[in-house]
């Protein structure tokens, strides 16, 4: 994935196409996406920030859980001036 996004910022046709049909360009780079499966790609600018929340493990319990997160706090670098 951090390949996709130096390479979408290096190359503004490419972010285009990317955010227009993320999937045919993700299939084009090599990535084999699940029949079915949808992809949204967006972008994060100076004034928005998407924070995406992935599926929770079907098996993860909540105890699993807690060892997993440890009670850390996640640290953000700033994208401003980017």
């Amino acid at each position: 994935m951090s390949q996709l996004i130096a390479k979408s910022w290096a190359n503004e046709g490419f972010k285009v196409r990317l955010l227009a049909d993320p999937a045919v360009v993700l299939e084009a780079e090599g990535l084999h996406l699940p029949e079915g499966l949808n992809v949204n790609v967006i972008e994060n600018t100076n004034k928005v920030f998407h924070l995406v929340i992935p599926v929770k493990p079907e098996n993860l319990s909540d105890e699993k859980l807690d060892a997993v997160t440890g009670g850390q706090m996640l640290t953000f670098i700033s994208w401003r001036g980017m």
